[in-house]
């Protein structure tokens, strides 16, 4: 089989090679034929030594991707041989492979119904964006969250998320190609960021208070933002792409009783029993194949092209994901 790996940690795809390796599943493993796999975000931090973890090199690299059980090793259910599976991203195994060794327990069935390039992406931004919805805030049809950033992958399925559970969405972009973007979405609110954004949210939210802030971004707007939260609103950092720390007045904390939460899925996956892992992945997947959730792709590769694909993944001009498609 054939894999990307990580040879050196820089900002570019030479610091990627593909090898050929053998693949069998031992013990309490199985190997899939993977499908597609997608180049997120968080595998370019990776990349790039700036994310949560700074693997032993070289690594394989993907964290993503969904394929077939074709063997299955001692000790696991045979029945799963021949279903579709979508791999949790929990970076024990590669997915920018043909095919994949992993764990039994790091692989979930998934509907047969939906688009594999949609299923590809399942694994860590509709489950982001999920579980900030779910975990912090109990929200209610007709309240209002904040997203910046909103134009991103995580920022499609907020929407799609909110709009399944009546929640309005108030979005801030950086562009007015970005706004119409969102509003392809389905956004309730679009704003671009600038000198105005206190006058802008304020009507744009027409005397309502939001209940809930996703921030990917850093820097100030989020506490432009943070200061139309209700009493007692929570704040969710999950990014940090300016580099810069969020800024909020001490004052709002103090006084309103305002939370900060960080979120960062790795964590949660490895919190929680493995039960809550394939209840959710499930849960998502039929979400996918009922046309609920999706994202737009903009280009896909043969694995060949890994360092094409890698660096468009790359640019920050994108308006989709890049993915890996694989035949067997």
């Amino acid at each position: 089989m054939q894999r990307v790996r990580l040879t050196g940690f820089g900002e570019t795809p030479d610091v990627f090679d593909l090898e050929t390796v053998s693949g069998e599943p031992g013990p309490g493993e199985v190997l899939v034929a993977m499908e597609a796999a997608a180049i997120n975000p968080s595998d370019l931090r990776l990349a790039h030594g700036a994310y949560g973890i700074r693997p032993a090199l070289p690594f394989p690299m993907g964290a993503e991707g969904v394929g077939r059980v074709r063997r299955a090793g001692i000790g696991v259910d045979t029945s799963l041989v021949g279903k579709r599976v979508v791999i949790v991203p929990n970076s024990e195994q590669g997915t920018w492979a043909s095919h994949v060794v992993a764990p039994v327990r790091n692989v979930v069935p998934v509907s047969e119904a939906a688009p594999p390039a949609q299923l590809a992406m399942l694994g860590i931004n509709p489950a982001t964006a999920y579980l900030m919805l779910k975990q912090y805030v109990h929200l209610m049809p007709g309240d209002w969250i904040a997203h910046t950033a909103a134009n991103s992958a995580v920022g499609q399925y907020v929407i799609a998320l909110a709009k399944m559970s009546g929640v309005k969405t108030l979005n801030v972009v950086r562009s007015q190609a970005a706004s119409a973007q969102v509003l392809q979405f389905g956004g309730d609110r679009v704003i671009i960021q600038g000198e105005n954004l206190p006058k802008q949210i304020e009507d744009a939210l027409g005397g309502q208070a939001l209940s809930l802030v996703l921030d990917p971004v850093g820097g100030e707007p989020v506490g432009t933002l943070a200061s139309s939260l209700r009493i007692g609103g929570v704040v969710i950092a999950y990014g940090n792409q300016s580099g810069q720390a969020p800024v909020f007045p001490p004052r709002e904390f103090i006084f309103r009783g305002l939370h900060l939460h960080g979120f960062w899925l790795s964590r949660w996956i490895r919190s929680v029993p493995q039960s809550e892992v394939i209840d959710l992945y499930q849960k998502l997947g039929a979400f996918v194949a009922d046309g609920a959730l999706s994202a737009v792709v903009e280009q896909v590769y043969p694995l060949e092209q890994f360092r094409e694909a890698i660096g468009h993944a790359m640019r920050s001009s994108r308006v989709g994901k890049i993915l890996f498609r694989f035949n067997e």
